[in-house]
């Protein structure tokens, strides 16, 4: 056998069977998921904690953010798997069955990584070497990228994620927690069994939610604008109330872990479990709305064990043998616009999905144009078609300064992060298009004379990709074309508008901003990951 097929025999008969292994794969599916959701929920619980013991907090996102996509890998052997012969009953101790389900966990983490390299190196993206009498496999990263602005990027995203998150009415809805936590008899858990769950729809939270959800969940489109089964105004009701009802438990679980002691988790985090007939009416109970508008939601969002690429992160609804279970702790976590753009894609609904960013791209270029025809001797021009010796170009975005003899042209993509290998994949795919799309306008830009009736003769034309969210992947080395978010972009366009600069002020800053040394400096490392008798290699990245 030759290398490729030493390592797609070790990926069939080694790494995707070991899972079998682990004894907590011999469990039922209402032992096994309740506990999964639990071990992040409390590993989660503790972040601040390990932060504050001087864990680094970015180190400490990316092993949680590793432990998400190991749960989903784990719910998916578990539910895809034979049901017969699985244990219905244990004896075993709340402490040991939680240490089996961190160490079923924590193989789902390592599978999840190793997954990567798999996804990256089929799609040629990546090399690998076999060393067969050290049983080892080495994954190589590609020389022709630049890895220097991919931790800036996730930083920069992850505090636009947390603005949003702290952007949330937090002391409301911690006042009137204060007075529902009354209701709830500890001496008689689960906590759910205690809760009013009707209750949010009337509390003073909702209103500041429901606006907050209008800024954040898909913000360029009608309330009516239609999902396939309720419209934007009713998944804006269902995540404002959803949201409200899991954030109190989350509260309650962090109020009983401050009275004993930072070191401490003083109860176990608190999954739901129930048939669906009992979640679909709790859902109903929650959120105001009717059965079939919330049942269409929750399939939207329920995940699905047949996607090797789906994540908890997208899809936080887990169905199995007729029960639903749902963390609240993760729910309240995930950026809703993220989750619903990524079920929508990652589902039956692909044809929403770009009905959908159709129209959000050409809503956020018509607020880009209104913002950059405020620079001083501006000419702007969005969606444009050209003619240059039989070809025809239609960028996004030409905008033009007489006065400097300057042309800035530029697409926008209405990128978001990607949270798979196969997304990081098709994001790099997409984003050398875009470098090369871009490149080809300035080249006819370049031989022509006018754009409209403005001599653009002797001009210089610059290119500019601008992109809906930071989008932290690799970039070719040899480009040399700027990548800017949208949020990045309007804030250097704002100072200029300040500073009386026209666009090739905002152009040098731009350049700047993308040129710039990295602010979070990391170093690489090889890591080992033993598979049976195996070592799967890979580099990896830390921050000193």
């Amino acid at each position: 056998m030759d290398d490729n097929q030493i390592i797609r025999n070790f990926e069939k008969e080694v790494l995707d069977k070991s899972h079998e292994k682990y004894p907590f794969f011999q469990y039922s599916d209402n032992i096994v998921i309740p506990y999964i959701l639990q071990v992040y929920g409390d590993t989660e619980r503790h972040r601040d904690n390990l932060i504050r013991q001087g864990h680094n907090d970015i180190n400490f996102s990316i092993f949680l953010n590793n432990m998400l996509h190991g749960m989903g890998h784990c719910i998916r052997w578990i539910v895809n798997r034979d049901g017969s012969n699985l244990k219905n009953i244990t004896t075993e101790t709340y402490q040991q069955l939680h240490e089996m389900a961190a160490d079923f966990l924590g193989w789902g983490a390592g599978y999840h990584m190793i997954a990567q390299e798999f996804v990256t190196w089929s799609r040629k993206i990546k090399k690998a070497t076999v060393d067969v009498v050290n049983r080892e496999i080495t994954f190589i990263n590609p020389e022709f990228f630049d890895y220097s602005k991919i931790f800036d990027l996730q930083v920069l995203y992850a505090s636009r994620m947390a603005l949003i998150y702290e952007s949330y009415p937090h002391s409301v809805m911690e006042q009137e927690f204060s007075e529902w936590i009354k209701s709830i008899d500890f001496k008689k858990p689960p906590i759910a069994n205690h809760i009013d769950w009707k209750k949010g729809r009337l509390s003073m939270s909702y209103p500041l939610l429901y606006s907050k959800m209008k800024e954040v969940l898909f913000p360029e489109l009608e309330e009516t604008t239609d999902f396939e089964g309720y419209n934007l105004q009713q998944l804006r009701q269902f995540f404002a109330l959803s949201f409200l009802s899991f954030y109190f438990i989350r509260w309650i679980e962090g109020y009983l872990d401050s009275g004993m002691g930072e070191n401490n988790l003083s109860y176990g985090s608190n999954p739901l479990s129930m048939s669906a007939d009992k979640f679909k009416k709790l859902m109903c109970q929650i959120t105001g709305l009717n059965v079939e508008l919330v049942s269409s939601i929750i399939k939207d969002l329920t995940f699905n064990p047949s996607s090797f690429h789906t994540s908890v992160t997208i899809q936080p609804f887990i169905y199995s043998q007729g029960e639903y279970y749902i963390l609240p702790n993760l729910f309240v976590q995930v950026e809703p616009s993220r989750m619903m753009l990524g079920a929508l894609n990652k589902g039956e609904k692909k044809r929403v999905y770009d009905k959908l960013i159709n129209s959000i791209e050409k809503t956020n270029l018509d607020l880009i144009g209104r913002k950059v025809k405020q620079l001083p001797n501006i000419v702007c021009y969005l969606e444009k078609t050209l003619k240059n010796n039989g070809q025809r170009i239609c960028p996004d975005i030409i905008l033009i300064d007489p006065t400097r003899k300057f042309l800035l042209v530029a697409d926008y993509k209405h990128f978001i992060g990607p949270i798979s290998g196969s997304e990081v994949e098709y994001k790099i795919k997409e984003l050398e298009k875009a470098i090369n799309q871009v490149q080809k306008y300035i080249d006819n830009l370049n031989q022509l004379s006018k754009v409209e009736l403005i001599s653009i003769q002797d001009f210089t034309v610059s290119g500019l990709i601008i992109t809906h969210k930071p989008l932290p992947v690799p970039i070719p080395i040899k480009n040399n074309i700027p990548i800017v978010d949208m949020k990045t972009f309007n804030q250097l366009v704002q100072d200029a508008i300040f500073k009386k600069m026209g666009i090739y002020g905002v152009t040098k800053s731009i350049n700047h901003w993308y040129h710039s040394e990295p602010k979070n400096v990391f170093s690489e490392f090889e890591s080992e990951i033993i598979v049976e008798d195996w070592k799967v290699k890979r580099t990896q990245h830390k921050f000193a």
